[in-house]
């Protein structure tokens, strides 16, 4: 065979509640589903072969009826176009698969011939009979730990080209996860691509001269993600993986650091991010450093006044109170304004936690600014 070209995709994560965007939720989950249909799209264009789903094509492993209703008609279009592309699902992560679950029911067994689920709590090793081509591929296990999805992957010498599909992380030292493998597993396999899902951005984990790619969503899931959301192009030709990324969501992610201390305060805000605006854009605030005592900085506020600009927004204030900024404001001890500072500094002073203890330098800021407005350190 010349050559075998395919697209690869994973954690979709189809209508994921995304609770933490509040009413942005439902636009991101509109939004996801476009993508997908993009990526589908992509492989028609490109004449793919195969089209592999690294896992997580769902957000659960009981996905609602609309929701494979959706999933398995767009994946019917591959099986239909001409020449048909096979289509390879992997039970992830969130999608797992075990033993009389959602892999195994009526809907998914009806699925098009051109369509394998890797299902099992073995890996398998599938032949395309019009190809000749091996697919070793390792289902995640629904309540299982610490799983090695490519502890017994390796190439079948027999055929012309090796694909492997897993989903899972690659062991750093700094994380646990349910689902793992090193980089030397990753060099072990010898494989000429190796189609990894489980982060959700773009990562080339390759290895040891086998080609492997984590793509990402092809959308972004959430404010954490970075860069649009792609999918990967792959062509492997006389035993070598060329890979395209190739974009397919239309929204981005990213986080500002603001220094809380050069803001003057509520308004000064507003207009910093009211110029930033980007109906297509999820942007995560974070204001840091140390802000003055008398410089109030209503973070809600400005979120309602400005969210409209944005796909979404969040704020997180992590600034901290000017400490040296309460000095000259206490030692007016005669006037109301030093008396409630001695005494909201005591306050904060004896708060029980981190919690309690922001609440008391708000509390602090709100008020200093309110006698000051009234002309009470006069």
């Amino acid at each position: 065979m010349s050559a075998l070209t395919l697209v690869h995709t994973a954690d979709v994560h189809l209508d994921a509640p995304h609770h933490a965007l509040g009413a942005a939720g439902a636009k991101l989950r509109q939004a996801t589903r476009r993508a997908f249909v993009r990526a589908i799209d992509e492989a028609i264009a490109r004449e793919a072969r195969l089209f592999v789903v690294a896992g997580d094509l769902f957000d659960t492993a009981r996905p609602q009826r609309q929701t494979v209703s959706f999933a398995f008609e767009q994946l019917t279009r591959l099986t239909t176009t001409s020449p048909p592309i096979r289509v390879i699902l992997l039970p992830g992560t969130h999608d797992c698969w075990g033993e009389g679950g959602f892999w195994d029911s009526p809907s998914v067994t009806a699925l098009p011939e051109l369509v394998e689920v890797v299902r099992g709590p073995t890996p398998v090793t599938m032949r395309l009979p019009d190809q000749d081509v091996a697919i070793h591929a390792s289902a995640h296990i629904c309540g299982r730990g610490d799983q090695r999805p490519l502890s017994e992957m390796r190439a079948d010498p027999g055929a012309a080209v090796n694909i492997g599909v897993a989903h899972g992380s690659v062991a750093r030292g700094d994380i646990e996860d349910g689902s793992m493998f090193g980089r030397e597993e990753i060099a072990a396999t010898g494989l000429d691509y190796l189609a990894l899902g489980h982060w959700h951005s773009w990562v080339d984990l390759s290895e040891g001269g086998v080609t492997a790619i984590n793509p990402g969503s092809p959308e972004v899931g959430g404010f954490s993600d970075r860069g649009r959301g792609c999918v990967a192009l792959v062509t492997v030709r006389d035993g070598r993986a060329q890979v395209e990324r190739v974009e397919v969501g239309t929204l981005t992610a990213t986080q500002l650091t603001i220094n809380a201390g050069d803001l003057s305060g509520t308004e000064d805000l507003v207009s910093l991010l009211a110029d930033r605006g980007d109906p297509e854009l999820l942007l995560e605030v974070c204001l840091e450093g140390l802000v003055p005592a008398d410089v109030v900085i209503d973070t809600e506020h400005v979120r309602e006044r400005v969210a409209d600009a944005f796909f979404a927004l969040r704020i997180r204030d992590e600034s901290r109170l000017a400490a040296e900024s309460l000095e000259d404001l206490e030692a007016v001890k005669s006037l109301t304004l030093g008396r409630f500072v001695e005494l909201a500094r005591q306050r904060i002073e004896q708060a029980p936690d981190e919690r309690a203890r922001r609440v008391a330098e708000r509390a602090l800021q709100v008020g200093v600014a309110a006698l000051r407005n009234r002309g009470e350190s006069r």
